[in-house]
């Protein structure tokens, strides 16, 4: 999505923050070189293409922004959140993205605008097998179970269920 945007004047820039689900291959970090380095095997393992900044070892700008793990922001000319949400969703960027171009192009022929607030719910797909698949792969098993857990806790026993048979099934079979 990057690309599709750099020729219309929208620069893209990826934060790491922290390793939302740190694990035995990726732990909490403790050093801001361990940080640049978890940074750097992102870029890589996920083959990103556009910058990556890397925050401050104590959070400064994800205490800043809101603290969550996947958020998205689109800022404007002097620093405005022009759009902010909780969780990174490419369709909904998308929608954003494509309406701020079209009306940067109007107001430069001349059509006036005035920005209004608006609140939106929408949802992805949770699909958490996948995930914590990913994760395991990715991060390791420490990882799997705090995810679950957090799952359990933050939203439901009842949410957590599959995702915890899953990983009992996966241990039984050895694959820890």
């Amino acid at each position: 999505m990057a690309a599709k945007y750099a020729d219309q004047g929208v620069s893209s820039v990826f934060v790491y923050t922290r390793e939302a689900h740190p694990g035995e291959r990726y732990a909490h970090v403790t050093t801001i070189e361990d940080k640049l380095e978890h940074a750097r095997d992102m870029v890589v393992r996920d083959n990103l293409r556009r910058p990556m900044l890397v925050d401050a070892l104590e959070g400064t700008l994800h205490h800043a922004y809101g603290r969550l793990p996947n958020m998205a922001y689109v800022i404007g000319g002097g620093g405005r959140v022009l759009y902010r949400a909780s969780w990174t969703d490419a369709e909904s960027l998308e929608v954003v993205l494509d309406r701020l171009v079209r009306q940067r192009g109007e107001r430069r022929e001349g059509v006036i605008h005035r920005p209004f607030y608006a609140e939106w719910e929408p949802s992805v797909v949770a699909d958490r097998q996948t995930f914590v698949e990913v994760l395991l792969e990715t991060v390791g098993p420490r990882a799997v179970t705090e995810f679950i857990d957090a799952v359990g806790h933050t939203q439901s026993e009842q949410a957590a269920r599959p995702l915890r048979l899953w990983w009992e099934e996966r241990a039984s079979e050895g694959a820890e």
